[in-house]
Order: structure tokens, then C-alpha cells, then sequence
């Protein structure tokens, strides 16, 4: 058993594959459980919280934190502030806790199986209280798999397309990248807050927000599906890129010719690097590290990236839970009305966003 503990700082601890205890303390941490029966402790802070394999105890502390429980019958504890629970199982007990003007959610991402269904039950003790109650879960012959129970949550969201863990970077440059600005192609690197950039359909926009995430070495081995994309120069045809572009899994990059106005009705559509990799000089690689930089606007932007139409970041539910809390939480800050479901759809796509087996049909 391993006892970890971390400073003052925002800190980063993985679990021994134990059963160990994690003391993160103040400032907005990161802590992955891994296999194990684990306690985290997250303390003060806006903190991401993984328990990983085991029968983890997993308490966020104050702050609005991020906690993703993973395999076994996990307790997953809120504490003050808005919290999130993904990666649910069967067996778990989550209280969402109680302070101020909090809004606990649960994600239900994770816990139904393919062609399953849940129910949601009030609890006997509080019939009237929304808030606390259990969800039994069903397979797809209809047989119940178990139940999780649950209080002090204030909202339910139902199954969507599964958080991978860790969450996936949201689409982003890599350092080096030039981006073209009115004054010239500048380094994505040296770009910030209030800078201005050119832009496909909207002239020339103020960056509004600029974002990172470092991706070590030990990241990129434990999660190989975040390794970037490697765009060679020409790949996309027309010569451009005009230089290599490197470039997260999930970053799109727009595509205008014949078979997309045949196929789609569109001329031009965007798709994720990662589905691309049919095309010759289009390649996942191994790095030792990286990183990956977001850039936002008042709007989802097409933007040139190394002469090729790229995209700017664009917040949704996945995307806002890869950046982190911290940077999460700035977002909010600059723009409050995505943190809610209202606001986020309102941000809408620069262009239709070809999902893999659409994308196949222009790398034939």
C-alpha cells in the first residue's frame, strides 16, 4: 500500500496498482487510482479524480471537481461545490454533497450497456426529493444487472457517447504550427488572449481564450489513442499542407471537393484528423511528448494552419472535460452560458462534422 500525498500546488499523482491512499490537498489536482482498492482524497480545489480498477473511495472535497469512478463498487463523495460523476458501474454509491448553491450531476455515460435500459427510483425515505434515489440497470434481454444509488444530485444526464479515461484532448495545434494572423503566420505557441487571427467565414476575430495540456511520456503510452495525427505536407492534396502538420486525434480539418458535395450535399465539411489516416502521409505517430494547445473564439472558427482550413476549438461535453477543471472553469468565466446544455448547443459547428464511416467515403 502506497500513501500519497501532494503539496499546496496543482498535483499530479498515479496510483501503485495497491491498495493506496491519495492526499491531494489544496490547489486543482489531477489523480488517477488505477488498479486497487483506493481512497483519494482531493481537498480544496477544482480537481479530476479517476479511481480506476477496485472498490475506490473517491472524495472531491470542495471545490467543483470531476470525479470518474471506473470498474467496481466505488463511493464517490461530492463535497462542496459542482461536481460531475462519470464512469459509473453497478454497485456504486455517489453522494453529490451539499454547500451553497451547488448542482451535482450524474452522468450515466458508461453504465447502461449496449441496448439496455435503467430506471431511475425514488427513495423510500425521501419520496418527494428528487434528488436522492437509486438506478437499476438492465441488459439488453431486459435482465437487471444491479443498481447504484445515489443523493444530493441535482441533475441525471442519460447515456451519451462514452468519456474515454483519460478524456481525450479536444481538437488542438501542437507547438509549431503556424497560424495565419493579419500580420503574418505567428507560432500557435506565442498566441494569446486578444490577438487576431484570420478567419474562413467571419474576416478577422479577436482570440478570446487560449488553452494547453501537456501530454507526457506516460500519458501517451497509457492511452496510445491520444498520440497525435502527422499530416505531411501535400497530404491533403493541393500542396497543403504547405509544411508536416502535427496535430491532436480529434482535431478536423476541412475537406471541399467533389465527393463531399456528391456524398454529403455540402462542399465543405470538417473531419477529425484521426479519420484521414487512409490517405498516404496522413499517420498516427509515436512521440515522446507533446503538447496540445487550443485556441477559442466568440465563435467555432475555420482558421489557417500551416496554409491548411483548420478548426479552432469548440466547447461541448467532451471537449470541456479534456481541457480539465481549471481550464474548464475559465472558460466558464468567459463565457457562463455553456454551462449549460442551452448554451453549448448554441455554439454551434463551423460545418457538418463527418463522423469515421462518413469520412471513409472520401479516403476511397
Amino acid at each position: 500500500m502506497a500513501n500519497l500525498f501532494g503539496t499546496s500546488g496543482n498535483d499530479t499523482l498515479n496510483g501503485e496498482g495497491e491498495d493506496d491512499l491519495i492526499d491531494l490537498g489544496a490547489g486543482d489536482d489531477f489523480a488517477n487510482g488505477g488498479a486497487g482498492n483506493d481512497t483519494i482524497l482531493g481537498g480544496e480545489g477544482n480537481d479530476d479524480l479517476f479511481g480506476g480498477e477496485g472498490d475506490d473511495t473517491v472524495d472531491g472535497g470542495a471545490g467543483d471537481d470531476l470525479i470518474t469512478g471506473g470498474a467496481g463498487a466505488d463511493s464517490l463523495l461530492g463535497g462542496d461545490g459542482n461536481d460531475q460523476f462519470y464512469g459509473l458501474t453497478v454497485g456504486d454509491f455517489i453522494n453529490g454533497g451539499e454547500g451553497g448553491d451547488d448542482f451535482d450531476r450524474l452522468f450515466l455515460t458508461d453504465l447502461v450497456p449496449p441496448g439496455g435500459s435503467y430506471v431511475i427510483n425514488a427513495d423510500p425515505n425521501n419520496p418527494d426529493n428528487p434528488e436522492f434515489g437509486t438506478i437499476d440497470v438492465f441488459d439488453a434481454e431486459d435482465n437487471l444487472q444491479g443498481s447504484v444509488t445515489f443523493k444530493n444530485i441535482e441533475k441525471i444526464d442519460p447515456p451519451k457517447e462514452p468519456p474515454i479515461d483519460p478524456p481525450p484532448p479536444p481538437p488542438c495545434f501542437t507547438p509549431g504550427t503556424l497560424i495565419a494572423t493579419p500580420k503574418g503566420e505567428r507560432k500557435v505557441e506565442d498566441l494569446k488572449v486578444g490577438d487576431r487571427v484570420i478567419t474562413r467565414d467571419n474576416g478577422i476575430q479577436e482570440i478570446r481564450w487560449v488553452g494547453s495540456r501537456e501530454m507526457t511520456e506516460a500519458d501517451l503510452k497509457r492511452a496510445t489513442h491520444l498520440r497525435p495525427v502527422l499530416i505531411q505536407q501535400g497530404a491533403l492534396g493541393h500542396g497543403l499542407p504547405e509544411r508536416d502538420m502535427l496535430v491532436s486525434p480529434n482535431h478536423r480539418v476541412l475537406v471541399a471537393n467533389d465527393k463531399t458535395a456528391l456524398y454529403f450535399e455540402e462542399r465543405e465539411v470538417l473531419v477529425a484528423a484521426k479519420h484521414l489516416t487512409g490517405l498516404e502521409g496522413v499517420d498516427v505517430v509515436d512521440v515522446s511528448n507533446t503538447t496540445y494547445i487550443h485556441i477559442m473564439f466568440d465563435h467555432h472558427e475555420v482558421i489557417l494552419s500551416d496554409g491548411a482550413w483548420t478548426e479552432s476549438f469548440q466547447p461541448g461535453d467532451q471537449s470541456l472535460m479534456g481541457v480539465g477543471n481549471a481550464q474548464r472553469q475559465e472558460i466558464l468565466e468567459i463565457f457562463p452560458e455553456l454551462a449549460t446544455e442551452k448554451g453549448i448547443d448554441a455554439y454551434a459547428s463551423a460545418r457538418k462534422s463527418l463522423k469515421k464511416h462518413e469520412a471513409a467515403f472520401l479516403i476511397k
